[in-house]
Order: structure tokens, then sequence, then C-alpha cells
């Protein structure tokens, strides 16, 4: 069983984290793929700042990365399951499927709200997307 679980550092998050880690437990082929995706948008890059360059945008979302997985990765080591962690740069739900896709999930457990609720009201939320172009079973987990 593989489970790509997207975290962003939010209690929703954690909490699907939390659904994963349960449905794993005494399962010993059992892996969780901790996936946190990073885009211009959660960079913060204005118009001014995308003349920099494509390494500095990976260096900030490598950082920005390890700061969102820190707790669903003391999650799963505290429940002592496998787990893998995917720190990526692109457009959030489209790189979660395709995440989903080269790992062969057999799903992907998600929270239904991220540290963006405003600017998933505005843009749509990803959780959305992601039930939308996922070809594996999405569970939301409030």
């Amino acid at each position: 069983m593989r489970i790509v679980v997207p975290v962003d550092g939010s209690a929703p998050a954690n909490h699907a984290v939390t659904y994963a880690v349960s449905l794993t437990t005494g399962r010993p082929d059992a892996v969780i793929i901790l996936v946190n995706v990073q885009s211009r948008e959660t960079l913060d890059v204005s118009d001014i700042a995308a003349v920099v360059t494509a390494d500095a945008d990976r260096e900030a979302a490598a950082r920005q990365s390890g700061k969102a997985l820190r707790r669903a990765i003391g999650l799963c080591r505290k429940a002592e399951v496998r787990f893998e962690t995917r720190p990526e740069l692109g457009p959030i739900a489209e790189t979660i499927v395709k995440i989903a896709r080269q790992v062969k999930a057999d799903q992907i457990v998600m929270g239904t709200r991220g540290l963006s609720a405003l600017r998933g009201l505005i843009l749509g939320s990803v959780a959305t997307r992601v039930v939308q172009l996922a070809r594996v079973p999405v569970t939301l987990v409030k």
C-alpha cells in the first residue's frame, strides 16, 4: 500500500498524516509519501523577483518544504511507519497528482483546508482540483 499525503504544515494536513498512519499501522508493506509542493504563489515571488534564477527558486522551495514537512515527519517517526518525503516545485494540485502516478499510489489522503484558505476561496480549492484530476481514490480529512 502506497499513500500520498500532501502536507503544508497546517493542522488539517497533519490530521491527514495521522489518518494515513492509522491506515498503515501493522502493514509492513505500506509506505506514506509525504509531499510538499511549493509554487510561485507559496514562495511569494513578486514580478520584480522573477529575475531570480531557477536555482534560487528551488533553494527557497526546499527551505519552505523542510519547514512544512517537519511535523508530518515527526508523526510518522513516532508511529514507526515507513515514509518518504517529496519536496517539489510546481503547480500544487497537478504536482500532487503527478507524484501519485509516479509512485503508483493506491490513494491520496489530504486535509480539506491548508494554510492558504483565503487563496483557496479565490483560486479554487487544491483539494477539489486533486479530486478532479486524480485517478486513485482521494480521502479528504477535516
